[in-house]
């Protein structure tokens, strides 16, 4: 099995995007917020695994975090890029379990 040819990876990679894509518009669209406002929360939430990884370096090369209250060009390129390397890394995810299920269900 080639490991760019994953049904499962695709599709959990797919659905991944399909809901953190929901999410991250929905808190970069709605810009209420009361006396607490967790606006970004979701976000990072959904794209936790980039933001431990990619998001420490690219803090280490002096660029700012996100700023739901201001965001701009360089807001937008972090999210979308938050949100493809998690999407990648769900595709791995999948491709994992293929393999995996396989392996013990099929063995050559």
């Amino acid at each position: 099995m080639n490991w760019c040819r994953s049904l499962t990876g695709g599709v959990l990679a797919f659905i991944y995007l399909i809901i953190a894509g929901y999410v991250a518009q929905d808190e970069i669209r709605h810009t209420g917020g009361g006396w607490i406002n967790l606006r970004g929360m979701g976000t990072f939430l959904v794209t936790a695994p980039s933001q431990a990884t990619i998001g420490n370096l690219l803090s280490w090369f002096g660029v700012p975090k996100v700023s739901y209250a201001e965001l701009g060009v360089l807001g937008y390129a972090q999210i979308i890029l938050h949100l493809l390397v998690t999407a990648v890394l769900v595709y791995l995810l999948g491709y994992g379990l293929e393999w995996v299920v396989r392996r013990v269900l099929a063995p050559s």
